[in-house]
């Protein structure tokens, strides 16, 4: 069909990420993440694009906002009122929103508890306990273990041998019997020791320790010019997003645009990583405000931020959250009253019986 018969989708959604991500393994020795502890991912749903454009476009000039391209890093400290009027717009047309927000040390956790503490190997448990207890480990991992347990397991993924994974295997045991009196500690010790007994049974049969090493350390996601990425949070919080906006339209998304700011580094992972939770089939719920069982496909494309307004409201909307987040949680700073208003109000916009709203992927001592 000629493009330009083509009908247009019912409903766009403009996605955009903030907080510098990238392969969290190069987080540095004292995981200082860039001074960027959080990442936002995070899309708003608008049908009429030409009538929203046209509002945004009124917002920018009342807050005498010259830019063609909103950027959220310069906004957040210079006009907190046009986050707020821009927020008030969403609530007030009802535009769904989803945001992914990551706490990057729980992100990297998550993966260590899933690996390495209790991987889905010879485990009798059903789903839901098993992943219960992962997360209780995973909290655990964020909030207490030194930064060599993280260190480790990054040797480990990008020298993957017998001999690093041993080393981060080691890194979690001390840190585990640095607690004797502590039943969750104690719990972390033993199910540690039970991973390496299956690993060293899994040496046996695979007959080849590089393969049986693999089984304990995340698949690689290749991007362009064959370049690995261990830790990405893009991609899971893309597919999530992606699950969200399935499940907020009760699985008809065959007419439903998802328009992503250009990544030329990551755009052909993240288009693999829509077209791999394309291909579940009676997943197992993983939320109740997301659905992974995809029987139509929404299509996806790339834009640049400057020739698109709608990725520069769905920046400023995560960027909002992104720096919020790290003004409270790590400079422990009172913010402007008038961005304390605009969390208030898209609080208030959330609706969870749709999904839309905040989906906060961090340990549960981080509360704004």
């Amino acid at each position: 069909m000629d493009d330009s018969k083509k009908p247009s989708p019912s409903i766009t959604y403009f996605i955009d990420e903030s907080g510098n991500t990238g392969d969290l393994i190069t987080a540095g020795d004292k995981l200082e993440f860039g001074n960027q502890p959080y990442f936002g991912l995070g899309c708003i749903g608008v049908t009429d694009v030409a009538g929203f454009e046209a509002k945004v476009i009124n917002l920018k000039s009342k807050h005498n906002i010259k830019s063609n391209d909103l950027k959220s890093t310069k906004i957040y400290k210079n006009k907190p009122k046009f986050i707020l009027d821009l927020i008030k717009l969403i609530a007030d047309d009802k535009i769904p929103f989803f945001v992914e927000l990551v706490e990057k040390r729980f992100f990297i956790a998550t993966n260590i508890s899933f690996y390495l503490v209790w991987p889905p190997y010879f485990n009798i448990d059903d789903h839901d306990a098993s992943n219960k207890m992962r997360n209780i480990f995973a909290q655990l991992i964020t909030k207490n273990a030194p930064d060599e347990v993280f260190n480790t397991y990054f040797k480990a993924c990008l020298e993957p041998t017998k001999e690093s994974l041993m080393s981060a295997f080691q890194a979690l045991l001390d840190f585990g019997q640095s607690q004797p009196a502590d039943p969750i500690h104690q719990g972390l010790v033993k199910c540690v020791n039970e991973s390496i007994d299956d690993f060293e049974l899994m040496i046996e049969e695979e007959k080849s320790v590089e393969n049986a090493v693999k089984r304990f350390l995340p698949l690689p996601d290749t991007g362009k010019k064959g370049k690995e990425y261990w830790i990405l949070p893009n991609y899971s919080s893309l597919t999530n997003l992606y699950a969200r906006i399935n499940h907020a339209h009760e699985g008809k998304i065959a007419d439903i645009h998802l328009v992503h700011d250009e990544q030329a580094q990551y755009d052909e992972i993240l288009d693999l990583a829509k077209k791999a939770a394309e291909m579940l089939r009676n997943a197992r719920e993983v939320s109740p405000i997301a659905n992974y069982n995809f029987f139509e496909q929404a299509s996806l494309t790339f834009a640049k931020s400057e020739d698109n307004i709608g990725i520069q409201a769905a920046d400023v909307l995560i960027g909002f959250l992104v720096r919020y987040a790290q003004e409270i949680l790590c400079a422990k700073t009172e913010p402007a009253e008038e961005l304390k208003e605009t969390f208030r109000i898209m609080a208030e916009a959330e609706n969870f019986e749709k999904g839309y709203g905040v989906n906060y992927v961090w340990s549960h001592n981080e509360i704004v």
